[in-house]
């Protein structure tokens, strides 16, 4: 070994002595280093979070933390069920059942808003919220069926029965809700098309697999799943696109 080599050896020995590395063949190598990522801004958002669309200044809870994904205003007493599809790049497009996008969540996990503005608007986030449980009943079921026979009634400007109820005895919370749709979606529907609740004679609650509206020579039926949870009752606006035979994606 020449003089040059050995100087060299021995100044990288020294260097590595002070760095405090193990040095010669045998040394064992440290291990590489560990990187470390921060939580994602879609990883630290909470499962129930609340938001203000920021066309509308509408604050609603979006609550992503059940098998359902569930959307509600403060200033309604809807819960909306949405359903999910996912775009190429990720991001997850949530609309109603009667077809209308309701929210669009990005991969990052940002919120855009299509209720205040058919384009979207940013929905800005203001802190974690409660979930969205099952409704609470303020009253009997047949309290609520009284109730909403007589709010439908000045609606239509006439008598509107209600039928079926008693088949919810075990799901009354879920009746009641189906109910304040129906209210909700007739009111909805007067809207559009003016005189739409004058045909409106009765409304029918049947148990079914799956939520459906139907309307035909006055008479609304609506198919309710309790097992279903929100997701089992048709909501306001497919109510309302029933009386006024507007079909969803139309």
């Amino acid at each position: 070994m020449n003089r040059l080599r050995v100087q060299t050896r021995v100044v990288a020995a020294v260097l590595a002595v002070a760095a405090g590395v193990p040095f010669g063949a045998n040394a064992q190598q440290p291990p590489p280093p560990t990187l470390s990522f921060s939580n994602s801004r879609a990883t630290s958002i909470p499962p129930a979070a609340k938001y203000e669309d920021s066309v509308s200044q509408r604050s609603f809870v979006l609550d992503r933390s059940g098998d359902e994904t569930l959307m509600k205003f403060d200033d309604s007493p809807e819960v909306y069920a949405l359903r999910a599809t996912t775009a190429q790049r990720g991001d997850d497009f949530l609309r109603n059942d009667a077809g209308e996008l309701m929210l669009r969540v990005t991969e990052q996990g940002n919120v855009i808003a299509y209720v205040g503005a058919k384009t979207g608007a940013p929905a800005d986030i203001a802190g974690a919220a409660a979930p969205l449980n099952a409704p609470a009943m303020s009253g009997s079921l047949t309290q609520s069926v009284k109730d909403a026979a007589e709010s439908l009634s000045k609606i239509a400007g006439h008598d509107v029965t209600i039928f079926g109820a008693g088949e919810f005895a075990s799901d009354e919370e879920w009746a009641a809700d189906a109910l304040t749709m129906t209210v909700l979606g007739v009111e909805r529907a007067n809207g559009l098309a003016h005189t739409a609740a004058q045909g409106l004679k009765a409304v029918r609650l049947d148990r079914a697999g799956a939520a459906t509206a139907t309307y035909k020579d006055g008479e609304l039926v609506l198919g309710v799943n309790p097992d279903a949870g929100y997701a089992g009752r048709p909501s306001s606006e497919a109510i309302a696109n029933a009386i006024t035979a507007k079909r969803a994606g139309t």
